[in-house]
């Protein structure tokens, strides 16, 4: 008689099948855990969702032991720092200020600053020409925040009507690709505003193009940061910066010829220097789109606020894909 791989499943994890309150909970703990439906076809499933629906109505229901009600013990800002994360969202974020410097100043007023020299457009008219665009994401920052909660919302409700990965990948995907959407269009419209608004003269596409790829770019970033995901956010961050940084080079005087990155190189032959910023920003907004849409179609990335699942027992160790 062959050994029942539920009922192992079920008492390897049976802290957290016990006080889960329902099963995404437990489906979203060994997902991220590594269990995949290839190991839980081994269970005789079809898929995470449906192994964590037997695990649940299996399980024994205990009642969540609550802390009670007191002050909470202050966290430690020092550990918080030094966390394996930490290192990643720093460099995301000096990457983030060196795009922005990138597209505010341009090019030749970037490098003239960083080499101390005085040569280059005038400050004056450098600051005067990135009012735009620096109200423009300023501003920006309201309806980033509104599109990530919007697509919070809607999909931790996708995440509680879907009953299979498929199911709720289906529905995932259409919301982030419309949050997305939604922010890069209200950035866009800001960008006109601000110039219409300031007085600005009418600025050519790829420059405005240039802009909304980087709000693009930092909108992704933030939201896979925000679910644990820094290091490929920090990752498509600092390549954009390569990529401008070696066009810096290649133009800086004593270069010789300059040798751009090829996409860079013909973009900046066709369009002008705001091709730069737009294909630095554009192709690692792409990829990271492209990541975004696998990892955060995980129910996994969605384990906090009312679908925060229940810790697992010390101990437990979390089933992994053979």
């Amino acid at each position: 008689m062959k050994a029942d791989p539920v009922k192992a499943l079920l008492h390897r994890h049976h802290g957290l099948c016990a006080r889960a309150v329902d099963p995404l909970e437990i489906a979203a703990v060994l997902e991220d855990g590594g269990l995949t439906d290839r190991a839980a076809a081994e269970c005789r499933h079809r898929d995470v969702f449906s192994l964590a629906d037997e695990l649940y109505a299996r399980a024994e229901r205990v009642e969540p032991v609550r802390p009670a009600p007191g002050p909470r013990a202050p966290r430690n800002p020092a550990a918080l720092a030094h966390g394996p994360r930490a290192p990643w969202r720093f460099a995301g974020l000096l990457a983030g200020a060196w795009l922005v410097a990138y597209a505010l100043l341009g090019g030749p007023a970037l490098a003239a600053l960083l080499s101390g020299r005085a040569g280059g457009p005038p400050l004056p008219d450098v600051l005067k020409a990135a009012a735009p665009a620096a109200a423009a994401l300023a501003c920006g920052l309201a309806p980033a925040a509104w599109c990530a909660r919007w697509f919070t919302g809607r999909v931790r409700h996708a995440l509680a009507a879907s009953r299979s990965r498929a199911e709720f990948r289906a529905r995932t995907w259409p919301l982030l690709l419309t949050a997305a959407a939604l922010f890069t269009a209200a950035l866009t419209a800001l960008l006109w505003s601000a110039r219409a608004a300031l007085g600005a003269p009418a600025a050519r596409p790829q420059e405005l193009a240039a802009v909304t790829a980087l709000g693009g770019l930092l909108f992704l970033a933030r939201l896979l940061t925000a679910r644990g995901f820094g290091r490929p956010a920090a990752v498509a961050a600092l390549a954009a910066c390569g990529m401008e940084a070696a066009a810096l080079a290649a133009t800086a005087p004593g270069a010789g010829a300059p040798r751009l990155p090829g996409a860079a190189a013909w973009a900046a032959g066709a369009y002008g220097p705001a091709a730069i910023p737009l294909v630095a920003c554009a192709l690692p907004a792409l990829a990271l789109l492209a990541h975004a849409l696998t990892a955060l179609s995980r129910a996994s990335a969605h384990r906090q606020g009312a679908h925060a699942p229940v810790p697992a027992d010390p101990g437990e160790a979390p089933a992994r894909a053979r």
